[in-house]
């Protein structure tokens, strides 16, 4: 079973998971999202994880778990709730086998109100056998109004400097990782998961220039207008969030830096496959960003 199926992180690894064969069912919040998903011959659960009764539904006579605790939630939601939940669902049904996209590092596996090493720690005490997958920073960020209306003017605006390299990794492969991984045995250990190859602002500038066929500059974004952007999407509270760290990297980018690249050739040769290049997913999604 796939968890937040119909976000913006987990969307495009659910879909690699029913490419590469697996039948999989999508568990969404969103009735429009399962009706897409329904629409392709996927078993669609609509629910939300604060009901644990839903979640034990969802998750009868499945096998394995791609599992995400959404970032984005309401001013009441509990994410340290919706992540227990999801595991009390999972142990009820005799699920052992979890692939988990923990949304972001794990800063302090001992924190008491950290959501991710609170469900790390019950990962390993509840007799899971899992894979954490970290991600460094989302390609799909591109996919934001900063980047289509920049790209209308010859820009890629992006809120880190130009000099500022990340990992910069596609969604999709987090299910391509998830697959190979569910093939094995899991190794009950956390991996950071980006991209092919560390990237700064001139060079994302310099390969979408290639692609798109026409001259485009990066340009370092205020992080106080990208917040102001993403707050229309994502809310008040994530969007000031994300953009103190934008804003964190950009007073300070030698401090953060290190946090923002990892060894893709590791990955690659551990689970025999190659990363999703920025060049090629950006001709993926090339009609999304050019209309």
């Amino acid at each position: 079973m796939a968890y937040g199926a119909n976000g913006a992180q987990m969307a495009a690894g659910t879909r690699a998971l029913v490419d590469a064969g697996h039948e999989v069912r999508a568990f969404t919040r969103s009735e429009s999202g399962a009706q897409r998903w329904k629409d392709t011959g996927v078993e669609t659960v609509v629910g939300d994880m604060s009901d644990i009764d839903a979640l034990r539904r969802a998750s009868e006579g499945q096998d394995a778990l791609f599992l995400h605790v959404p970032l984005i939630t309401g001013a009441d939601d509990d994410r340290n709730a919706f992540g227990m939940n999801a595991l009390q669902a999972a142990k009820d049904a005799g699920i052992n086998r979890i692939v988990w996209n923990t949304g972001g590092p794990i800063m302090d596996p001992s924190s008491q109100t950290d959501p991710g090493a609170i469900l790390l720690r019950a990962l390993q005490d509840g007799g899971f056998s899992f894979l954490g997958l970290t991600p460094i920073t989302y390609m799909e960020n591109l996919l934001g109004p900063w980047t289509t209306e920049g790209l209308s003017r010859g820009l890629l605006p992006y809120p880190t400097p130009a000099t500022f390299k990340m990992q910069w990794g596609a969604a999709a492969d987090f299910g391509r990782v998830a697959d190979r991984a569910l093939l094995g045995d899991l190794p009950n250990e956390v991996v950071t998961l980006g991209g092919p190859a560390a990237l700064d602002g001139d060079d994302l500038a310099r390969i979408t220039s290639e692609v798109l066929g026409r001259a485009v500059t990066f340009e370092t974004m205020p992080a106080a207008e990208f917040e102001r952007q993403l707050a229309q999407l994502a809310g008040p509270t994530v969007a000031g969030m994300i953009a103190g760290m934008y804003g964190g990297i950009q007073a300070n980018p030698d401090q953060f830096q290190p946090g923002f690249v990892a060894d893709a050739q590791q990955i690659e040769e551990r689970f025999g496959l190659k990363l999703t290049s920025y060049a090629d997913w950006l001709t993926q999604n090339l009609q999304h960003l050019t209309q």
